[in-house]
């Protein structure tokens, strides 16, 4: 490895410039030999260095210190023209440059050329060439380069068409690379190949970081299953895109099915089609982007694509749909397909709910009937859509592809493409390079649309179908008042023969006057003459954010009336595109050049009317029309009427029969026998238990309810099992597989199983202790038995009849006796009465009976009521925890202790028999659930008498003490109006609840009270609100009453429970602003040190910046700019903070609280400075603009500051107060535009300022701005006399910098006035002209020179200063001409005057005479 010289270790320049090598060139006879000259190894983007070099420290200006600003920078020099080879200069130029500049270079390869290039130039048959070839295996010592440069490769791409890469090397390099992959970071790989062998040589790039893949393959090959499995068992596979021209393996969605992080799907190959695809796509749970191509495809295969999703109702001869065969045999067969398309379109099924949930883009490719077919079945929030059809389309297959769209998408759709498939394209290319003609051209109404209003990009690309029409034109405007991007057939072409095109640039006036964001367009248009003039009488239609039109081969007649109409549609137009291309088909070269002269006129016209415009005089104030008092007689008068109401009643009658079906099923059981080792192991285990005994009474009268129902009785086994993960779960109970089939085949597999169980409960018993061991998983508790498998895949219908119901973990099946759920005990008891059944829990966290009971299903649901099991030990017979304070729970509690999905050791118990149910030592953690609210619906049942009746007695048992009782009550009633819908009940109850706890001042259950609400299953959105809401109304009382630290519990709790919500982003919101207030004093504590003040106002900052205010809909406009107004405030207090720590402000300061300072700019970018202009919200105005000073004075932008002094001026509470706050708004006017820099701005707003009628009463002020606007010098020690002891007691100019500020802003001043009145001075005169040295007279005159304000050149010889640039002699020519006309014109109006006056004596003197 050749080693270049280094600028490092030197002692001057000259020494480096002389130990750099110069090689001497051949002569021209030898350069013809190449066997004499020796060439260097083909290295693209590599860097040669030493190791001397890579030992030396790495010197990193500021702006590598942070890597994504390094990042972001190579990355914009890269997509300029030339970027790579820049990039690669920087990486060989630059040390500090050389990491990143490589690792952006390597990033992305489109071809494996530069790998290649990279082997010593001794293998490559040509070094300039990698890709012709190697000329022998690489060895290993020749693999360091490519492997070294190969790990900084995320993305590479071989496509075997291109011919760049030799057939033979792709062999090599798998058989003799030295390590797995060799290119072992690599993310994205793209493979399209032709032949079997090199589909095979793409798994040495199949490495373990891969994340996209995108393979074409033009043949069926052998390998493609295995090559398809290795890619699949990439588990964290983001992207995939499969191509094949013959049919779609028939495994292929199997060995995709665990790829569960698929994000962007493509599929291109016949079968992609079928129902199994259908479903593996739409049950991946990320899939975002999917793109599947319908082309020669039928209707009905498109159907059958959603067959499997969701079942509809089918067809009874599917494949008939499609096809052309009537079905009655005929001579002449008659085609019937179009009448079948229109027989689906009546008998479709409605769309898919919940496919492809996720979806955001899709693409899809075929005919316009597919397209609305396949469209039809989605629901997915699609935001960008590309539709690839063949032109033309047929106009009803159009209208349903329009009426889809608009009917499913309409809320989301934000971009919408439609192009045409490359068969058109083919078809577009033959017919424009033949002699048959011109090519067809057809309409293609966009009538069929419906409103868009997030559409942003519209994009129509067609070869035929380019005609619209003027209300096509129209109807775009009225339907998508957002898009930005409006490209229709640009590219098509008119020809001279045929008629115009029927868009005229008045049809787009619509566009330039309803769509304000439209800053692209693209039409052909025929720009003739205007039928009237009416369109330059308002200045409405004039659209100021058009920037780019393309009108591709559009016709004009006038060039300079057309360039007048666009001046008035588009003043602020910037690019105009035609085709100019004089080889291009179809050009007619008398419209290029008119566009040619359109574009040489547009920029002048478009000058001229906005200079117009600006002249314009400003409209006139309103006056608001004279009002008077009036007082009417307003004596209501009356009259009564009777109306006779006889509804019509009408009778009828159904008669329905069930349709009944019989079958039978023949089981035969399988058995099997086994011998094992039943030896018991005991533990003895010594406790003292002294029995807790305790009376109570209680009104234990059932409430019974008679109800026919048919029996059914159910086997139930005699053994018991003996270990249970779960407390709560009580495994006998689950009816078995027998009740289902005859008795005979009853009897037969009860036998069985009992026999079964009875010689394996020993050894089950063992396998108990030891439920961790994975090969004994099946006899640890954990594993569920057959009947719980037969009950997972039942059907509703029967899980409900048996009392089945799901958890997150397990099944539970529940009888019901005397109106009571059966409990644990039944596991034990199974033939016992479960009248009297006492459950005693054991853990080591203490009875909590501030906890609410929550119902069997909802606490399955609920993460807050897990426990954690202790360690026990146990005897066989007995369970006894080491620490178990005991939790008395009855019948009435059996929802709390049985529906808990807490891992507890249970002792049940009835009178004198004792059993335990074992608990498993390990308890497996506990995925955190999902709670879904519920969408809305029909209200089901009334409960307001329910209500009118428990509330009552809740409040009185919660005065009593008994509040644990009251709310589960309240619980009990709250499930059933959940689930009934009863939105009012519900909310009372929920309210209820929270206020109980609230009145007895127990926060800790009221916490858990609202996190269990609003994680019940179902809850409704408004009950979960209106509780959110009475919990936010008691905040300032807790924090007055409670203290600090159950204030900061409760906002916790509504944080977490508004986390997520949209429905509750406002309560969240206000109480984050809340919790940020809070913290914010903890900075401004005295206490508070200066590390616990930043970390304080840190975290209220970050809490405030979190919440995206401006895009809630249900928050009032004024709340969110106070919130925002907030947000700026504690940013604006944090960068100070952190500016004081480094010891400065201002921009030049690096870290610091620069990044807070940014974020107060695009704070305020959000606020509506229209909004403010209210006199309602006069208070905030005066807010925002106080910190935008604030801002703009760190950045020291005086300009900006004198902005918003101006805004603030501009109040009418501010302007009114003359002698106020008025007076101080207008001096820092004043102060802040002199302090300025000179530009057309600053000096546009110095003479309205100075032409102000307010500024006179400012008597020092308006001569000071007097001053800055006179031509004349300012001597800057006359100026320091005068105005210096006033301005220096401001506070503005009391800081020496702003004084240096106005210093420099006189002598700048002065340097303008010079310039204007001088064209050559000396140095010397100029230096006492400005009060100030030559050295800084110097400095000064080029700042303003590099600015552009003077043009100026110093002649330091000489010592004089030229303000006038060298003027040819055509310049001076031009000049004299000027003059000259002037002179003439002058003289030519005199001589007119003469001669006038003349005449009038001649005339006179007749008269006289």
């Amino acid at each position: 490895m050749s080693s270049g010289p280094s600028l490092s270790r030197r002692s001057s320049l000259a020494d480096y410039i002389s130990a750099i090598p110069r090689p001497r060139l051949a002569s021209l006879r030898s350069r013809k030999s190449t066997a004499s000259l020796h060439v260097d190894p083909y290295t693209p983007y590599a860097v040669h260095q030493t190791q001397q070099q890579q030992q030396q420290q790495k010197m990193a200006p500021a702006i590598l210190r942070d890597a994504d600003a390094t990042q972001k920078l190579l990355e914009a020099i890269l997509d300029t023209p030339g970027g790579r080879r820049s990039v690669s200069r920087l990486a060989r130029t630059c040390k500090a440059f050389k990491e990143p500049a490589l690792s952006v270079l390597w990033r992305d390869l489109d071809s494996l050329t530069p790998l290649l290039g990279l082997f010593p130039s001794t293998l490559l048959k040509r070094a300039r060439r990698p890709g012709l070839g190697l000329t022998k295996p690489p060895e290993k010592q020749d693999w360091a380069r490519v492997l070294a440069y190969g790990e900084r490769v995320r993305s590479v791409a071989y496509v075997e068409s291109s011919g760049n890469i030799h057939p033979s090397i792709l062999p090599l390099l798998d058989e003799h690379k030295p390590v797995q992959y060799i290119l072992p970071n690599l993310a994205s790989l793209t493979w399209k190949v032709e032949s079997a062998a090199s589909l095979e040589r793409c798994r040495m790039f199949l490495g373990p970081r891969l994340e996209a893949v995108v393979l074409k393959v033009a043949s069926r090959s052998a390998k493609l299953n295995d090559i398809l499995a290795e890619i699949a068992a990439h588990r964290g596979l983001a992207a995939f895109s499969f191509t094949l021209h013959t049919n779609l393996p028939d495994d292929f969605t199997d060995k995709f099915r665990e790829n569960a992080a698929l994000e962007k799907v493509a599929l291109q190959a016949p079968g992609a089609l079928a129902a199994r695809v259908g479903k593996w796509a739409a049950a991946l749970p990320q899939l975002k982007t999917f793109a599947v191509d319908l082309s020669a495809r039928t209707t009905t295969a498109v159907e059958g694509f959603f067959e499997d999703i969701s079942p509809g109702s089918g067809y009874s001869t599917p494949s008939s749909v499609g096809g052309t065969d009537s079905g009655v045999f005929s001579a002449d067969e008659v085609d019937f397909s179009e009448a079948r398309k229109a027989a689906v379109r009546l008998t479709r099924d409605g769309p898919r709910r919940g496919a492809f949930a996720q979806l955001s883009n899709l693409t899809l490719t075929g005919d316009a009937a597919n397209l609305a077919t396949f469209l039809r079945h989605l629901t997915s929030p699609l935001t960008q859509l590309d539709l690839i059809m063949e032109d033309p389309p047929q106009l009803n297959d159009w209208h349903d592809v329009c009426t889809v769209i608009c009917d499913h998408f309409s809320d989301t759709l934000q971009s919408l493409r439609i192009n045409a498939t490359s068969a058109s394209r083919f078809g577009e290319l033959v017919r424009a390079t033949s002699r048959a003609g011109d090519v067809p051209m057809h309409e293609l109404p966009l009538t069929y649309l419906s409103t868009l209003p997030r559409l942003w990009r519209l994009e129509i690309d067609l070869p035929e179908s380019v005609i619209f029409k003027e209300q096509d034109i129209a109807h775009v405007a009225r339907i998508c008042p957002n898009i930005e991007i409006l490209r229709l057939c640009p590219f098509a072409r008119f020809p001279i023969s045929g008629p115009p095109p029927s868009i005229t640039l008045e049809s787009i006036v619509p566009l330039t006057r309803d769509c304000r964001r439209l800053h692209t367009l693209g039409v052909v248009v025929n720009a003739a003459e205007l039928e009237s003039d009416e369109v330059y009488s308002t200045r409405v239609v004039c659209s100021r954010s058009l920037l780019r039109l393309h009108v591709g081969h559009s016709w004009v007649k006038n060039p300079l009336q057309t360039a007048v109409l666009l001046s008035h549609l588009t003043p602020y137009l910037e690019t105009l595109k035609w085709f100019n291309e004089k080889n291009r088909a179809g050009i007619v070269e008398a419209n290029a050049m008119a566009w040619q002269r359109v574009s040489e006129f547009l920029p002048h016209l478009q000058h001229i009317r906005l200079s117009e415009r600006k002249l314009q005089p400003p409209p006139a104030p309103y006056v608001p029309p004279p009002k008077a008092d009036k007082s009417v007689d307003a004596t209501v008068s009356t009259s009564e009427a009777a109306v006779s109401a006889c509804p019509e009643v009408a009778e009828f009658s159904v008669q329905a029969e069930p349709e009944l079906v019989d079958f039978g099923v023949q089981m035969a059981p399988e058995t099997s026998e086994a011998s094992i080792d039943a030896t018991p192991v005991f533990v003895e285990v010594e406790v003292m238990a002294v029995p807790d005994v305790s009376e109570q009474s209680v009104n234990a009268v059932p409430e019974t309810e008679e109800k026919g129902t048919d029996p059914i009785s159910f086997a139930r086994s005699d053994s018991v099992s003996e270990s249970s993960e779960d407390d709560a779960r009580p495994e006998n109970n689950i009816p078995s597989i027998s009740t289902f089939i005859p008795s005979a085949a009853t009897g037969i597999a009860n036998l069985t199983f009992r026999v079964v169980r009875f010689y394996t409960a020993p050894i089950r018993f063992m396998f108990s202790f030891l439920p961790s061991m994975p090969l004994l998983s099946r006899f640890s508790p954990t594993y569920d038995s057959p009947h719980n498998y037969d009950l997972k895949h039942a059907p509703e219908q029967e899980k409900r009849a048996f009392g089945v119901w799901e958890s997150s973990d397990s099944i539970y099946a529940t009888s019901y006796a005397n109106g009571t759920a059966a409990t644990a005990a039944d596991a034990i008891s199974p033939d016992s009465d479960n009248s009297n059944i006492i459950i005693t829990s054991a853990s080591e966290s203490a009875p909590s009976t501030s906890e609410p009971k929550a119902d069997q299903s909802d606490a399955a649901e609920s993460p807050s009521s897990s426990r954690l099991v202790p360690s026990v030990r146990f005897q066989f017979g007995a369970s006894i925890p080491e620490r178990a304070p005991a939790l008395h729970v009855t019948e009435s509690g059996d929802a709390a202790g049985y529906g808990r999905r807490g891992r507890e050791s249970l002792n049940a118990t009835r009178q004198s028999t004792v059993r335990t149910a074992t608990s498993s030592w390990h308890s497996p953690s506990t995925s955190r659930s999902t709670y879904n609210m519920a969408d809305p619906k029909k209200q089901e049942k009334d409960f307001t008498k329910e209500v009118d009746a428990l509330l009552p007695e809740a409040n009185s048992l919660a005065t009593s003490g008994k509040l644990q009782e009251a709310l589960d009550k309240i619980y009990v009633l709250e499930k059933q109006t959940r689930n009934a819908s009863d939105l009012k009940s519900t909310t009372r109850l929920v309210k209820e609840a929270s206020e109980l706890c609230y009145k007895a001042r127990n926060f800790k259950l009221l916490n858990n009270n609202i996190n269990s609400l609003s994680k019940k299953h179902g809850q409704l959105k408004a009950a979960i609100q209106a509780m959110v809401e009475q919990a936010y109304g008691w905040l300032e009382d807790i924090r007055k009453t409670e203290g600090t630290e159950t204030w900061l519990e409760l906002i916790e709790t509504l944080r977490s429970v508004t986390e997520g919500k949209i429905f509750l982003e406002t309560p969240r919101a206000r109480v984050t602003l809340l919790l940020a207030h809070y913290h914010e004093s903890l900075a401004t504590a005295p206490s508070a040190t200066p590390a616990s003040r930043k970390e304080s106002l840190q975290l209220a900052s970050d809490l405030l910046s979190d919440l995206q205010v401006e895009t809630y809909s249900s928050m009032d406009r004024r709340e969110k700019t106070e919130f925002i107004l907030e947000q700026m405030r504690l940013l604006i207090a944090l960068a100070r903070l952190k500016d004081g720590e480094i010891g400065k402000e201002g921009k030049d300061s690096i870290g610091g609280g620069e990044a807070e300072w940014v974020k107060v700019r695009v704070g305020g970018r959000k606020v509506n400075e229209e909004f403010l202009k209210d006199k309602a919200n006069e208070d905030l105005k005066l807010k925002y603009y106080d910190m935008m000073i604030q801002y703009a004075l760190h950045e020291s932008s005086y300009l900006d500051a004198a902005k918003y002094y101006h805004k603030v001026w501009e109040t009418p509470a501010i302007k009114e107060d003359v002698n106020g706050r008025g007076r101080e708004a207008l001096e820092h006017i004043v102060y802040y535009v002199v302090l300025a820099p000179h530009d057309n701005e600053q000096s546009d707003m110095l003479h309205r300022l100075f032409a102000d009628p307010a500024l006179p009463k400012l008597e020092l002020h308006y001569a000071l701005v007097k001053c800055f606007t006179t031509p004349e010098l300012m001597r800057w020690p006359g100026i320091e006399a005068i105005y210096g002891p006033h301005l220096r007691k401001t506070s503005v100019f009391s800081s020496d910098k702003l004084w240096e500020d106005l210093h420099t802003r006189v002598i700048e001043h002065n340097i303008r006035i010079v310039s204007q009145y001088y064209t050559r001075i000396t140095l010397a005169r100029l230096t006492s002209l400005l009060d100030l040295t030559q050295q800084q007279s110097e400095e000064i005159l080029c700042r303003l020179v590099v600015s552009g304000t003077v043009w100026a050149r110093i002649d330091r010889p000489a010592g004089i200063v030229n303000f006038r640039s060298s003027r040819s002699a055509e310049d001076v020519m031009n000049d004299w001409s000027s003059d000259m006309q002037r002179l003439l014109g002058l003289v030519e109006k005199t001589w007119m005057g003469v001669n006038a006056a003349q005449a009038a004596q001649s005339r006179a003197l007749k008269a006289a005479s």
